[in-house]
């Protein structure tokens, strides 16, 4: 029987990340089941939560921090107080990427990304997530099967409501054929949605 869970490389595959770095995360608090494997579903979501820097924020310092954005400044040590050395102008600038965003944020955002593209497999793998094309397929199926039931019960109840009714079979199998047909045809020219429940 399959150990619960995937190994920390699987995870690392699944989000795109690298075993160093799933290692990384894992001394951050990335979950673990009790036999050192990734429960994956509780992974992805503290990878999605842990991934925001504002959130880890506000975890860390405090709702009342993160409201006001600031932080406390700190005391400059008694002998760069005291230097007759200027400061220097502007700290080095981080990097930029091309869009013009610091490279960081754009790594966490296509961490984000890789996040969201492994949950989504993860749903479908577990069979949560269905292919849009194989529900088009299965319904057009399903429509087919219960027009041609519909056309033969027309085929097998007019002998017997002629009989009842002391008509000609041919004339009755014609009249009951093309109303079913009308009505077919309308039921088909009504989008599912406007349909009555």
């Amino acid at each position: 029987m399959a150990e619960p869970g995937e190994s920390q490389r699987q995870f690392g595959r699944r989000v795109g990340l690298a075993p160093s770095r799933i290692n990384q995360l894992i001394k951050d608090g990335l979950p673990l089941l009790p036999n050192g494997r990734v429960d994956t579903e509780a992974a992805l979501r503290w990878l999605e939560e842990n991934l925001d820097p504002e959130r880890r924020a506000r975890a860390k310092h405090g709702s009342a921090g993160a409201v006001t954005g600031a932080s406390t400044p700190r005391p400059l040590r008694p002998a760069m107080a005291a230097s007759p050395v200027a400061p220097a102008a502007h700290p080095p600038a981080a990097p930029v990427s091309a869009a013009g965003a610091p490279m960081a944020e754009v790594r966490r955002q296509h961490e984000i990304v890789k996040v969201a593209r492994a949950r989504l497999r993860l749903e479908t793998e577990k069979g949560r997530l269905i292919n849009r094309d194989e529900i088009k397929v299965a319904i057009f199926n399903r429509a087919r099967r219960e027009r041609n039931a519909h056309l033969g019960w027309a085929l097998r109840v007019a002998p017997q409501l002629a009989a009842e009714l002391s008509v000609d079979p041919a004339l009755m199998f014609t009249a009951l054929d093309r109303h079913l047909r009308e009505h077919l045809a309308d039921l088909a020219k009504t989008p599912l949605l406007e349909l009555p429940e």
